[in-house]
């Protein structure tokens, strides 16, 4: 984030799913600890913010949390602080400004501090300065998240950047101008049968997504990285110089050594130290991004997980408890050996549990012992069949008006219409995000705003998306008839799910 970082061209960020308090939270309690009380007020920074499209979600999904976003990028900032503004946003600041430069005394500690995607961009030095804001930033307790760019995963496409870096000196114009240019060079030599390419599959891979995606992003990942990888065993010796202890992994599943059991491990693995350990993991996994959770000062092992998740509400999502969802977990996780079908049965009667408090109560009644449910609840959790929520709203006596009420929600709905993949909207049930695909947003529009040729007017260049029953193109009443007489269907199949979330009330 010095005089060579690039800020000419913007990075149009997308939401940060596992920098959500719920998700960090949850897999601090995967390791042991408590965590931060995310059902009170909290304080979270996010350092290299971007755009400010996580923390608005989060701002809206915690209204009691204070959220604090920091980038050097003017442009970002601007962007950022303007949709806050329109949305009515008063629990989020967003300051411009180097993170090296900028006065920690003149902030209140936070409980979470995350920082994504810039620390592989950053030199040593800047990287030191940093982690030097993060020491002074996190209150004892607190927890913080950090993601990277590591090895050995990376070492196929951190030689594939420098060879960019290297050629797109010889182009002018902005970062993306430079990045394209060098980026068809490579395809050139590539699609001519060049070696490299041929005997390196994923650097073959990864130059194709350099071509697909914007320019402008990629000139963020591929011109700012540092000439390879980082290894997780110096990051974890760094942060614990600046007294974090590591945690664990926001990948929930590297939490818990049963699911790595189908993956080569030397039986002596559990006797070294923890950065030996993460570093076999790595190698184990071929990790090329780690997300590492870290907490400020030590921690002893705390009360067993069914205790310190009893006044969570847990969230289901529709089809999780499929069968074929299950396989496809259980393929993936052998060793979630607790993820039966009896279980997910039993699972699947206490749906309607408010809290894990009933839930235990629902598990003891069919049996389960305090140890069996505790092991149980982990790999649920670890496996996202299960997640941490608020208490969902009941949704019985649903009235026949329904609003939207989040501003930041109907804001997207109303900006984004036109958009195939339009932004999340924010959930505070689940305290995250909530992905719909267009034609339910249409139905969305047709609830909340009522005006549907409104909505086929913004649809521009998406209107050739939608079709009669016979393959023709559609016209503005025919397009409306359809979302009208499909609307009931809408409205009793998905629109319970919404006022769960809180997206509709």
């Amino acid at each position: 984030m010095g005089a060579k970082y690039t800020q000419d061209v913007e990075f149009n960020s997308d939401f940060g799913a596992l920098q959500t308090p719920v998700h960090i939270c949850t897999a601090a309690m995967l390791c042991g600890y408590n965590g931060v009380n995310i059902n009170g007020s909290f304080r979270y920074l996010d350092i290299a913010c971007g755009n400010g499209h996580t923390l608005s979600i989060l701002a809206d999904a915690y209204p009691q949390a204070e959220f604090v976003g920091i980038d050097i990028n003017p442009a970002h900032i601007a962007k950022a602080s303007e949709l806050a503004r329109q949305a009515g946003l008063t629990n989020v600041q967003f300051i411009e400004g180097d993170i090296a430069k900028l006065a920690p005394s003149g902030f209140q500690p936070f409980d979470i501090c995350t920082v994504s995607g810039v620390y592989s961009w950053l030199d040593a030095q800047r990287q030191a300065q940093l982690l030097d804001a993060a020491e002074q930033l996190v209150r004892p307790g607190g927890l913080f998240y950090l993601d990277y760019s590591a090895m050995p995963g990376g070492a196929q496409t951190a030689p594939l950047y420098q060879m960019i870096q290297k050629l797109s000196g010889q182009f002018a114009g902005n970062s993306a101008d430079k990045l394209t240019g060098a980026s068809h060079l490579l395809s050139a030599i590539r699609d001519g049968g060049g070696q490299f390419f041929e005997q390196n599959e994923q650097a073959n891979q990864r130059l194709s997504s350099i071509l697909a995606n914007p320019a402008e992003d990629e000139a963020h990942e591929v011109l700012n990285m540092q000439p390879h990888g980082l290894w997780s065993a110096d990051v974890i010796s760094s942060l614990a110089e600046k007294g974090f202890s590591f945690l664990g992994s926001a990948g929930l599943q590297h939490n818990l050594a049963e699911l790595s059991a189908h993956l080569p491990k030397p039986k002596t693995a559990t006797k070294l130290s923890i950065t030996s350990q993460q570093l076999l993991q790595d190698v184990a996994w071929n990790v090329a991004q780690r997300k590492d959770i870290y907490l400020k000062g030590e921690y002893a092992d705390s009360k067993p997980l069914i205790t310190r998740l009893q006044n969570y509400g847990f969230y289901i999502a529709p089809g999780a408890l499929d069968d074929q969802n299950v396989a496809f977990v259980l393929k993936q996780f052998p060793g979630a050996n607790l993820i039966t079908r009896t279980h997910i049965s039993q699972l699947n009667k206490g749906r309607d549990c408010q809290t894990f408090a009933e839930l235990t109560k629902h598990f003891h009644a069919v049996g389960l012992t305090d140890d069996t449910i505790n092991r149980l609840f982990s790999q649920l959790l670890a496996t996202r069949i299960v997640s941490l929520a608020q208490p969902l709203q009941k949704t019985d006596k649903q009235g026949s008006a329904l609003s939207m009420p989040s501003a930041l929600n109907r804001l997207m709905l109303e900006q984004d219409i036109h958009l195939e993949h339009g932004r999340p909207f924010a959930s505070s049930t689940i305290g995250s995000r909530l992905l719909l695909p267009i034609k339910d947003r249409l139905y969305l529009w047709a609830l909340v705003i009522g005006d549907v040729g409104s909505a086929w007017e913004k649809l521009g260049d998406l209107r050739n998306a939608f079709h009669g029953p016979n393959g023709q193109p559609l016209n503005k009443g025919e397009f409306v008839n359809i979302i009208q007489q499909s609307l009931p269907a809408f409205k009793a199949k998905v629109v319970p799910e919404l006022v769960r979330l809180g997206i509709l009330r």
